[in-house]
């Protein structure tokens, strides 16, 4: 049999496509989001990664400045109501500037700061809006306000279960649910190294 004949057959046979797994998944998870799973060479590790919960703990040190810098977070998979596709999301707790702040990272466009809002609700707890910004990318959303991070880590770390919701005229409602046992544990380094301020209020949910 010729050569061209048997890549003309070859041609002809449908493709056979793997089943996806768990562990593929996680790994696509991984790739989507990127910031805390791409190898970010202004940081070293001080000690291997840990996990309390639901919660991995990353354990770095500032190349710059020598400072600490851990960073706790959780990922899991959102829903919009404009699209039917799942995608990837991420809630972290982290240092900028000294103080902590709470990160949210969503693989499609949430909001933007003019039209959107942003609420949580952990567990069987009333939730509300809280104040957040919506960065230029429009994915992701920053809690930067010391007063509402005291909030939010009061409210997390004795929760099983967080709720968000984005709001936009433009992106719709994007909801999604994280898993957080372990919060408590999860902050305590993030917090030794950026401390809230002492007596910081946390500030009344709206």
């Amino acid at each position: 049999m010729r050569i061209s004949e048997l890549a003309f057959r070859a041609s002809r046979r449908p493709a056979r496509v793997p089943a996806r797994t768990p562990g593929l998944c996680a790994s696509l998870l991984g790739l989507l989001l990127g910031g805390c799973f791409v190898q970010d060479r202004s940081y070293v590790l001080a000690k291997p990664d840990e996990t309390s919960g639901s919660w991995r703990i990353e354990h770095r040190i500032d190349r710059i400045t020598g400072k600490p810098a851990p960073t706790a977070f959780v990922t899991t998979m959102l829903s919009n109501n404009k699209t039917t596709a799942i995608r990837p999301a991420l809630v972290q707790v982290m240092c900028f500037e000294d103080k902590p702040i709470v990160r949210f990272s969503f693989d499609l466009r949430v909001g933007a700061d003019r039209n959107s809002t942003f609420a949580y609700r952990v567990d069987n707890r009333p939730g509300s809006e809280v104040d957040a910004t919506f960065l230029e990318d429009r994915k992701t959303i920053a809690i930067d306000d010391t007063a509402v991070v005291a909030r939010f880590i009061e409210d997390v770390s004795a929760g099983s279960m967080l709720l968000v919701r984005t709001e936009s005229l433009f992106a719709g409602r994007t909801v999604a649910e994280f898993r957080i046992v372990g919060a408590k544990a999860a902050f305590a380094p993030v917090l030794e190294a950026c401390p809230l301020p002492a007596g910081a209020p946390a500030r009344p949910a709206t």
